[in-house]
């Protein structure tokens, strides 16, 4: 196709193709070049003949678009376009976009020559009729297009166990396949939220405005910025995510993903709370009341020395409770729930987590019993000797809820007492008051 025209822009020639490449034989065109004009045409001639472009200009400009969105390539694309280790390239992106351009200055072009002359009756219906059955021959091709996407391949259909009652679609299915981590691209927000989370503007009308100014910049680069998946796959996974219906979670182990009912996840949860020897039902005050108890206490220990006055900071001013959720288990019996708890934006979340890097970098010195993964097990095991031995694999339920909270206190103010300043910095010099904490 290219060959036919080697000196003719990709944008021009998509002209050359679709717009210029009239069938029914209405118009005469020159078919030399772009740049020949029309043969000598009556003013309503002449106002069909440039109207009828436009409307073939704004179809295709709309049908690239959608591609581009939709990350799929035209099959009329170059080659060496289409070769790329990535289902859809930035190089592919910009080879629309420049067509799009050419597209655009086209139809500004052809809007400057149009004379506003209404249009016959029959020639307004045959430029409506010509323009609608454009769009749905376009519409067919990008639905083509996508069925036969390299992002179908791109995913793993295998990590997905739908235990839930809805049947899933194969664009669900695809979506679902890439991740629940997966980076699906910069949206509108996070820009705002990462200015107003990582900066603390003074409370004056300079830095209001300035941190305005900000914000909108950020939002006016969100605005050019695409999804890094199609938008298929994101219209189906903000639907999913709608579904009130529906939990889709992450598996225990193996990083899989889980759909069930609502109504079967809640069950679960409520089966696993019911354990009394774990857990203990408390009024809705209780988590408000240890909160306050627990941001006096902390402050009252801090100021104290100058070192715990650096981290009064960390105190959260508006805490917020605890939250909990669960991840089933696939890999038991009646697929139990591992309960995991978020507490991010709680009272001692930004204390504790700055109190546990230097107690992280720690572990391993305090006792031999620690294993930083599967590849250190079998690098210990390489020197024991198996001859009459047997290997077990035990597993504890609710462990973390079962260690005693007075003794955990203890064992870690005796190991800061032993580690050197190498593993904790300055720590060993706060004053620690384990039993005063509630």
């Amino acid at each position: 196709m290219y060959n036919e025209y080697p000196n003719v822009p990709p944008g021009d020639l998509f002209l050359k193709k679709e717009v210029f490449g009239l069938r029914d034989g209405v118009l005469a065109l020159k078919d030399a070049s772009l740049g020949g004009g029309i043969e000598q045409q009556g003013p309503e001639e002449f106002e069909y003949s440039a109207r009828r472009k436009i409307a073939r200009c704004i179809n295709r400009r709309r049908f690239l678009l959608e591609c581009i969105e939709e990350h799929v390539l035209p099959r009329s694309t170059p080659k060496q376009l289409t070769n790329s280790e990535k289902p859809f390239s930035e190089s592919a992106r910009a080879y629309l976009e420049d067509s799009c351009e050419v597209l655009s200055n086209k139809i500004s072009e052809l809007l400057s020559e149009i004379k506003g002359i209404p249009l016959p009756n029959n020639l307004s219906s045959e430029l409506k009729r010509e323009s609608d059955e454009q769009r749905e021959n376009l519409n067919r091709k990008l639905t083509l297009l996508c069925e036969n996407s390299r992002w179908k391949t791109v995913g793993r259909s295998d990590i997905i166990t739908n235990l839930s009652s809805k049947q899933l679609t194969d664009t669900e299915k695809e979506a679902l396949s890439l991740g629940l981590k997966f980076d699906t691209g910069y949206d509108k927000t996070s820009f705002t939220e990462y200015v107003t989370r990582n900066y603390k503007w003074k409370d004056n009308d300079v830095d209001k405005g300035f941190a305005q100014g900000v914000i909108a910049c950020y939002k006016a680069l969100a605005n050019t910025q695409y999804h890094s998946i199609p938008k298929r796959y994101m219209k189906v996974l903000n639907e999913l995510g709608r579904n009130k219906e529906l939990v889709i979670t992450q598996a225990d182990k193996g990083g899989g993903i889980i759909i069930l009912d609502k109504s079967d996840y809640e069950n679960k949860m409520m089966e696993l709370l019911s354990d009394g020897t774990t857990y203990e039902e408390k009024h809705h005050s209780y988590a408000e009341e240890k909160t306050r108890k627990f941001t006096s206490r902390a402050r009252q220990i801090l100021i104290k020395t100058k070192k715990g006055k650096e981290l009064l900071h960390l105190l959260e001013e508006n805490p917020c409770i605890p939250r909990m959720r669960g991840l089933p288990k696939i890999h038991k019996p009646g697929i139990p729930m591992r309960p995991i708890t978020s507490g991010i934006g709680s009272a001692p979340h930004r204390l504790a987590k700055r109190l546990a890097k230097p107690l992280s970098n720690a572990l391993g010195s305090i006792s031999q019993a620690h294993l930083k993964n599967s590849t250190d097990l079998i690098n210990r095991l390489n020197n024991v000797d198996f001859k009459g031995k047997e290997m077990a694999s035990f597993d504890v339920k609710a462990l973390f809820t079962s260690v005693p909270k007075e003794g955990a206190m203890e064992a870690v103010k005796e190991a800061v007492d032993k580690i050197t300043g190498r593993y904790i910095g300055n720590i060993r010099d706060w004053q620690w008051a384990p039993h005063s904490v509630p």
